[in-house]
């Protein structure tokens, strides 16, 4: 089985990370025995690029990082940025008037590939995104034009939130992709960007069919991911729709379920290449 598999891709909230925000000795060493061995292994996440490199500051992979889910991908966790899927300028104003008519949603944010915009800054939005950005947040006025291009954009809801998530779907009838996660953030990307769209992009750049390619993941934003990837695997914390897309399921995050299904998978290349395991 280890043959036939030449690359990874990994969700890191719920399938990497432990609850706690971790990722294990033991984990951290797999990945990037793999990594450096021959099987690139690409993060593939919701998170911001910042937020990225915040949780997995001590993980060195060289590979590829997938960002917003599947909106920027960069070169590897501190380099530049390979390509990026935009938002239409025309439609983010609509979509921006639309949010302001809700009274619903308190606050909006902008991604833009330098700085992001948001309706208000507050204790919220602090914790959440500007601890851990080399910048603050520029607050936007009403009908403000961005000067960068505007990767994403997040909708901050405190109550009814699967409630306005539809209403947004309804509203703006497939001009965006939204993302709907246990964060309490909407997320709204490019109506033809996702988690798989980015794999396929990168598996093609790398000569590697999808065919050949391991997809982890746990929640409804992993969904295309798991269905494109020759083997998709959810991991047993993960919702129910995961699970159903996924060819197999893996321990949960607390039980180090990325390193388990990963060592099962390439046991033979494991011990081709001398690798030790490190168990808690």
């Amino acid at each position: 089985m280890s043959k036939r598999y030449r690359m990874v891709f990994i969700d890191l909230d719920g399938t990497t990370l432990t609850t706690d925000k971790r990722v294990t000795p033991r984990t951290q060493q797999l990945l990037e025995h793999l990594d450096c061995h021959g099987i690139p292994v690409v993060i593939n996440t919701g998170r911001s690029i910042y937020a990225t490199r915040h949780v997995m500051k001590h993980v060195q992979l060289q590979s590829p990082v997938v960002t917003l889910n599947g909106t920027v991908i960069y070169q590897h966790q501190l380099g530049k940025i390979e390509s990026y899927k935009h938002l239409p300028e025309e439609l983010l104003d609509e979509l921006i008037q639309l949010i302001r008519k809700c009274p619903e949603i308190d606050n909006y944010l902008c991604e833009g590939l330098d700085d992001y915009y948001v309706l208000q800054n507050d204790p919220d939005l602090a914790q959440s995104f500007a601890e851990i950005r080399p910048k603050q947040p520029i607050v936007v006025q009403s009908q403000q034009r961005f000067a960068e291009p505007i990767t994403n954009i997040l909708v901050r809801t405190r109550e009814k939130k699967e409630e306005i998530y539809h209403w947004l779907v309804e509203n703006t009838k497939g001009k965006f992709n939204f993302v709907y996660s246990p964060w309490h953030w909407l997320e709204g990307v490019n109506p033809k960007v996702n988690k798989g769209t980015a794999m396929s992009e990168l598996a093609f750049a790398y000569g590697i069919d999808l065919s050949e390619v391991i997809a982890i993941g746990d929640e409804w934003n992993d969904l295309e991911m798991l269905e494109m990837a020759g083997l998709g695997v959810a991991m047993g914390n993960g919702s129910e729709e995961a699970k159903e897309r996924a060819d197999l399921i893996a321990p949960t995050n607390d039980q180090e379920g990325v390193a388990t299904i990963l060592e099962e998978i390439f046991a033979d290349f494991l011990i081709e290449t001398k690798y030790l395991s490190i168990r808690k």
